[in-house]
């Protein structure tokens, strides 16, 4: 059975860094690891405000036409859980740095559900200290949050963003960290994890959505492995 809106710790009984689980590894501050997986709106939600596609101009032919266009939405459609305007939060994976396995909080309750739950856990763990390790969070993981938050009307962390810009100090972002202050080098998990020796992802992300429907427990391993993999290379190039 997969474990859902769950959290290491109680936020109310964080208080000291200790109590974010055992003792310290390496010293404090506590390090989190963590993924998002998302996935599209309904489908009556989309359809409401896709936009209108038309064929090529030189098109002449209607089914050729017909078919061009229906193409145009199911590539919209596909990519619409890469926007906060068309996708939502179906899951959150998190560990702590020398902890072993994985949480997960899911939108069993509702993705409104699920972010408040994150949001005060995360308000808990930041003010004693802890910082926020993942890969490609400042791109895609926290403004994703921080807009599917703002639609659903929830209050942000304080500090979150300073001056509407700029994420907390206490975020790391594993692609930042390979860039080595070049901004336009990336890369993905997977290729960092092969990389550095600490393994490799177990599937696609394209197709979390689609698994999430139909086996919700094996869709959240396939996160876990991912959180275990931001965790892993985090060992390698962290401090």
């Amino acid at each position: 059975m997969s474990e859902r809106l769950i959290v290491i710790a109680d936020p109310s009984t964080i208080n000291r860094l200790d109590d974010l689980v055992g003792d310290p590894v390496m010293g404090s501050p506590r390090k989190i690891c963590f993924d998002i997986e998302t996935g599209p709106l309904p489908l009556p939600e989309l359809e409401a405000m896709m936009p209108e596609f038309e064929a090529p101009s030189n098109y002449k032919d209607e089914e050729k036409i017909a078919r061009a266009i229906e193409a145009k939405k199911l590539a919209w459609i596909d990519k619409a859980a890469l926007d906060a305007r068309t996708g939502r939060v179906l899951a959150i994976g998190h560990t702590l740095e020398g902890q072993d396995g994985v949480q997960c909080i899911d939108d069993s309750e509702g993705e409104a559900a699920l972010l408040e739950h994150w949001w005060d856990y995360y308000r808990k763990s930041r003010n004693v200290g802890a910082h926020w390790i993942g890969h490609n969070i400042r791109a895609f993981d926290f403004p994703f949050l921080v807009r599917r938050s703002l639609k659903h009307g929830l209050c942000l962390p304080s500090g979150l963003v300073a001056n509407g810009i700029r994420y907390d100090r206490l975020i790391v972002d594993l692609m930042e960290v390979w860039g080595c202050g070049d901004y336009k080098t990336t890369i993905s998990l997977d290729n960092l994890a092969k990389f550095l020796g600490v393994g490799a992802k177990n599937g696609s992300g394209k197709d979390f959505y689609g698994l999430y429907k139909t086996d919700r427990d094996k869709a959240l391993d396939y996160l876990r492995n991912d959180v275990n993999l931001v965790k892993a290379c985090w060992e390698v190039m962290g401090w």
